[in-house]
């Protein structure tokens, strides 16, 4: 994106082709989508091929394939060759064949799916409204989108399951059980990536039944299943169970107004043993941030928009004070270069 600079300010200004490639942009989106759908990227992985010859794998017109792959090549996705041939980027090996544990696939079909383009399509009611005007939105009980967002594990935590267990693990050692709650646990990604580190470790999952399905076969692929238990329902009125040893509440509070994170999370309070410790993960803003330096997490505040009722990214500040008002001590904040979240931890007194 071009950024001209406004004279005398020192702050970016406009110019006519940002606002046309910001206008545009939902073709590159759709480019993106469409290609990964077809699994183009699968057999560039083996070598360089021409239009014809990626047709004729992927069952589609010719015409078509050449027109997709050569505006893949315009915005950086393919590398256009002699002889009409077309090869993968650096790094599409990783992020864009399918077989790979970095697939980014997961990541558009949520990203990109159709709720989630409907919903931004009413974006200025929800400005008009303050918050989401859809009638199925984010917080809906056993909404099936949170079954795709469960299935798709391998991009979602993006180092903050490894952060986590990496700063929990020395705290566990000197714990004689370690049984811990993940509230609204999704893929389970979060619990199990400390369970495989530390084998005393077992994990109890609150979520939507439906979903909590999906997190049943994660545990079983992983060899967990004997260490995982679920509790079904709402995450602010079902009981907990325990009390456990440590709790995760993990990209969950962004959902949510201030005051409802901090309620929630009073709840949590209550499932966590005297000396226990909570665990919460979550896009944030510094105290530094601007749109300018920092645009992810105003962003990110705009899905939360057309999406929830008050929900929106929260500052380093906001969680902890958040973690102190519903009866946490000592929170601290982590992060590392392969983490896109913050993690917080802190004890419970």
């Amino acid at each position: 994106m071009t950024n001209i600079e406004t004279p005398g300010t020192g702050q970016p200004g406009v110019d006519v082709k940002q606002l046309h490639d910001i206008a545009r942009g939902y073709v590159k989106t759709a480019l993106l989508r469409t290609a990964l759908e077809l699994r183009l990227f699968d057999p560039l992985a083996d070598g360089q091929r021409t239009a014809s010859e990626l047709a004729a794998h992927t069952d589609v017109h010719p015409r078509g394939m050449r027109i997709l792959l050569d505006a893949l090549a315009a915005i950086g996705l393919l590398h256009a060759r002699g002889g009409g041939r077309y090869a993968l980027p650096r790094g599409g090996e990783h992020l864009l064949v399918s077989t790979s544990p970095r697939f980014f696939g997961g990541a558009v079909r949520l990203g990109a799916s159709d709720w989630e383009w409907d919903a931004q399509k009413h974006l200025i009611d929800a400005v008009r409204h303050g918050g989401t005007v859809a009638a199925t939105h984010a917080l809906t009980p056993e909404f099936d989108y949170w079954e795709e967002f469960a299935t798709s594990t391998s991009w979602f935590n993006n180092g903050a399951a490894e952060l986590m267990t990496e700063q929990l693990l020395p705290w566990a050692a000197e714990r004689d059980s370690v049984d811990v709650l993940d509230i609204a646990c999704s893929h389970g990604s979060y619990g199990f990536t400390f369970a495989k580190a530390e084998p005393r470790a077992t994990i109890t999952g609150l979520d939507w039944p439906n979903v909590l399905e999906i997190t049943r076969r994660h545990a079983e692929r992983l060899g967990l299943a004997d260490r995982f238990r679920t509790i079904s329902g709402d995450m602010f009125k079902t009981p907990l169970g325990g009390p456990y040893d440590l709790v995760m509440l993990t990209n969950v509070l962004h959902h949510f107004s201030q005051e409802e994170a901090t309620e929630l999370l009073r709840h949590a309070a209550t499932a966590v043993k005297p000396g226990g410790r909570i665990a919460v993960v979550g896009h944030t803003t510094d105290e530094d941030d601007t749109p300018h330096t920092n645009p992810l997490p105003y962003m990110f505040s705009v899905i939360m928009l057309v999406q929830t009722h008050e929900g929106e990214t929260h500052s380093v500040d906001t969680y902890k004070r958040m973690l102190t008002d519903a009866g946490f001590v000592n929170p601290t904040d982590h992060r590392s270069e392969a983490a896109m979240h913050r993690l917080f931890l802190a004890d419970r007194a």
